[in-house]
């Protein structure tokens, strides 16, 4: 048998690379590299003169597919190897800010992802260990925790520093807000957030909010700076501004600023009365909440009734939906009886 076929390096070099799995598992990363090298190398040769005067090797399609094919090779086995080289470095001695710089990116980057892989790896090292119990891949929840702690100071340093850029920050966020009470564009959303870090957490108000007994209404995007937790729980946890954007109904037809006045308003309760009923019940506000409520019953009792009984294949289990319908219909009628009658505790 030939050489090329006994030596797993020689066949590496004579095999034909033309998709990233092409590459056989455990393939060393200097092979790809030098096997990359080569293909280029008779690249640059196609753009030597036809009367070149020594003898070269020409490049063809198939070197530069090789050539793509191979630097994602490349690029997969370094990334998969980062973290680990990250958490030696760390072992090591080398200083967060060295990591950061080293991979041009941030620490919170580096700690997110040292985070997440530590915590794979830590499963998979489970998942192994009942298969094998001489199983050595992975982390054990000893090495896991030692991960942890490296991440849980950074993660640390980073909350401080946003802590300290974002009290610099305060007053010109709270101004750059403040002036766009209502977003209507994206053109309008992209210049407030033009003025507002990268970084900065963005939420959206689970809730549609609007004037209650308001007819005629239209509604608009209101933004506005809440304070944000991250790193809930740990030694990192720490309180930040934060953007969060609700949809508000406004009057309509009315003039922009009364408008703005509404979308602003911080006790405008819920548009769904579902949200609506649990804004004011658990504010006390009894009467307009149980009447929400039973608007709340009304509508199950229309879905249960008349939609999913609609839905059954057997009379029979559309009758059964039909009379727990009109069960809730009652305790609808019942509850929105007792939104008049009864009174809230002092």
């Amino acid at each position: 048998m030939s050489e090329a076929y006994t030596d797993p390096h020689a066949a590496f070099r004579a095999a034909e690379i033309r998709r990233p799995d092409d590459v056989p598992a455990g393939t060393p990363l200097t092979s790809l590299v030098e096997k990359r090298a080569d293909a280029g190398l008779r690249l640059l040769n196609t753009s030597l003169p036809e009367d070149f005067p020594h003898p070269v090797e020409r490049g063809d399609a198939g070197d530069a597919l090789t050539q793509l094919a191979l630097g994602e090779a490349i690029r997969r086995d370094v990334r998969s190897e980062r973290c680990s080289t990250v958490w030696e470095a760390l072992r090591l001695g080398a200083t967060w800010d060295q990591v950061a710089a080293a991979l041009d990116t941030t620490e919170l980057a580096v700690a997110d992802d040292l985070r997440v892989w530590a915590e794979g790896q830590c499963t998979l090292y489970y998942q192994l260990l009942a298969e094998n119990p001489d199983n050595r891949i992975g982390l054990d929840r000893e090495t896991r925790d030692e991960v942890m702690s490296h991440v849980a100071f950074a993660l640390g340093r980073a909350a401080v520093d946003a802590r300290d850029t974002y009290a610099e920050q305060a007053p010109r966020l709270r101004s750059a807000v403040a002036a766009a009470p209502m977003v209507d564009t994206v053109g309008q959303l992209r210049t407030l957030l033009a003025q507002l870090p990268d970084e900065m957490p963005l939420s959206l108000d689970d809730h549609h909010r609007a004037l209650p007994g308001e007819e005629d209404q239209v509604h608009t995007i209101h933004p506005r700076l809440v304070g944000t937790v991250s790193g809930l729980g740990t030694p990192a946890e720490s309180k930040q501004p934060g953007l969060m954007l609700t949809q508000v109904y406004v009057p309509f037809p009315a003039e922009e600023e009364e408008q703005a006045a509404v979308a602003t308003r911080d006790d405008l309760p819920a548009y769904d009365e579902f949200a609506r009923a649990a804004h004011y019940l658990e504010r006390g506000e009894l009467s307009p909440g149980l009447k929400d409520a039973a608007g709340v019953l009304d509508e199950v009792a229309r879905l249960v009734g008349e939609v999913a009984a609609d839905c059954t294949e057997h009379d029979e289990d559309g009758s059964t939906l039909r009379v727990e319908a009109k069960r809730i219909t009652h305790a609808a009628e019942r509850v929105r009886k007792l939104s008049g009658e009864v009174e809230a505790a002092e």
